[in-house]
């Protein structure tokens, strides 16, 4: 179930709202809680809700053990084990197994049968989170989860379940018992709720539309232009996409009481890529650094461990994205350019300035930031090509996207249609939603925001603003009802992750 869908949005979120506010105590409300999230998963995928429920059992009882066994690391190391296996047999099997053939092949040895499993939704999501789960135990063994509801409503909690935030359980540990729910923090769930579904349908899926028809009919009959804009629409579509999920899950979590931390934070206004994996994605960015990189020795140990560690970090980053070369290749590329900038700062790492704070800065900083900026947002978008294709036509797209036919360097002539073709089939509308999304990927208007609440807390305008805000979010709502009513275009990007 989507949150973006007719279904959730008239059926179930209703009901789920209507059933928690009506019961007094937390236990009940929790009780509906994990109920509504079993339900939601089994909504897409009944079988495997079976399979969670089964992990979640598990690492009730692996808690129990790594807080009361003398040999604590010995268990802990088993059950992340387990998690990890379970994690791998329905999403790397597969891929495993063609790699092993390529190799296989080489040597004139018959192929391994492949062996391959349906991907239960979310589960990258919620296998982290379990193993946060244990890790947190281990160091402290007090906080022990010894209520197998409270830790089936932490991992099984429908707001993330599909696509995070990866939510850590010393976070979330006490709210899950103690926290309040107040019409502030109400209203603050649903204005969050609200933008973050306009970003995914009037946004994302708009842009989808002409990155999927592009990328799938062949960008390689096309010329540069076309190449440029479905490169730029797909880069529109996986932020409005995820980062509209992740505002969706926030507002969702806020509306029962909830706090989930942000997951996004302008990512394309990074003036490094080191800066870019601050901003994108930060509950993956957050989880591999304080359980992968800094475990491993972070940058405690010399440069070439540094190095090491990062590209073990980032060829994690690359699979836990997918089973496929071209997400391992997008993850070393991304860390090879992290080593890159170190050793061009001499070991050091950048720091960025707040957004849009030009006032102290001379003319020659200033150039300089925008070249940064602009640098890493050309790397960004040319490696989300590599992320949405395969390795091989990346580098055709990428060939074409600079005005090299790959096509006349090799021989095999494709004729190019021209650019007036689909440029023509482009709706105005397109070009409409791609320069609101160009626009609102950049944090501009923070420059204006403190001038603006001096003007409206002075003046009778705070009523007049504060209307014109929720006759806004008002119209937003009405356009994505509208939207989902007419078009049933409404891809999901991280539903495989």
């Amino acid at each position: 179930m989507l949150f973006s869908s007719i279904t959730f949005l008239v059926f179930f979120l209703p009901v789920v709202l209507l059933l928690y506010y009506m019961l007094p105590s937390r236990t009940y409300k929790n009780c509906v809680l994990f109920a509504a999230s079993l339900l939601f998963y089994a909504w897409g995928e009944p079988k495997y809700v079976f399979l969670m429920l089964a992990s979640i059992i598990f690492n009730y009882n692996a808690g129990l053990w790594i807080s009361a066994a003398n040999k604590r690391k010995a268990f802990l190391i088993f059950a992340i084990a387990v998690n990890i296996a379970l994690l791998f047999v329905f999403k790397y099997v597969g891929f495993s197994i063609k790699m092993i053939d390529v190799f296989l092949s080489r040597l004139h040895i018959a192929p391994l049968k492949i062996i391959s499993f349906a991907l239960p939704i979310g589960i990258s999501f919620y296998t982290f989170q379990e193993i946060s789960y244990l890790v947190d135990v281990y160091k402290n063994p007090n906080t022990v989860q010894k209520n197998i509801l409270h830790l089936g409503l932490y991992i099984a909690f429908f707001p993330q379940l599909i696509a995070g935030p990866i939510v850590r359980y010393s976070d979330i540990n006490e709210q899950i018992c103690y926290r309040r729910e107040t019409a502030a923090q109400f209203s603050y769930g649903l204005e969050r709720f609200i933008i973050g579904l306009a970003k995914k349908i009037l946004i994302a899926n708009t842009v989808a539309f002409v990155a999927d028809s592009v990328y799938n009919a062949g960008v390689f009959g096309y010329g540069a232009r076309v190449a440029w804009i479905a490169a730029i629409a797909y880069a529109l579509q996986i932020y409005y996409d995820f980062s509209g999920y992740s505002d969706m899950a926030i507002g969702l979590a806020a509306m029962f009481g909830f706090t989930l931390g942000e997951n996004f934070n302008y990512p394309y206004a990074a003036s490094s890529i080191t800066d870019f994996w601050r901003r994108w994605h930060i509950s993956l960015t957050s989880f591999f650094r304080d359980y992968v990189y800094i475990p491993l020795g972070g940058n405690r140990k010399g440069n070439a461990r540094t190095v090491l560690n990062r590209y073990i970090v980032f060829f994690a980053t690359g699979l836990w994205h997918g089973a496929s070369i071209n997400f391992v290749l997008w993850g070393l590329a991304h860390g090879s350019l992290m080593v890159a900038e170190r050793a061009l700062s001499g070991g050091k790492s950048s720091r960025t300035k707040s957004d849009g704070n030009c006032s102290k800065m001379s003319l020659p900083h200033i150039i300089r930031q925008s070249f940064h900026r602009a640098f890493t947002l050309l790397c960004i978008v040319l490696l989300w090509v590599l992320f949405r294709n395969g390795t091989k036509q990346t580098i055709k797209i990428v060939l074409k996207m600079f005005g090299v036919n790959f096509s006349r360097i090799f021989g095999t002539f494709t004729p190019i249609v021209p650019d007036g073709f689909l440029l023509m089939s482009l709706d105005t509308k397109f070009y409409i939603i791609a320069a609101i999304g160009v626009l609102f990927s950049f944090p501009w208007w923070r420059v204006f925001k403190p001038y603006f609440h001096k003007i409206v807390e002075k003046s009778a305008l705070s009523v007049i603003a504060l209307a014109a805000k929720y006759l806004s979010l008002g119209v937003l709502l009405v356009l994505c009802y509208a939207s989902l009513a007419d078009n049933s275009y409404n891809p999901f990007i991280y539903f495989r992750f």
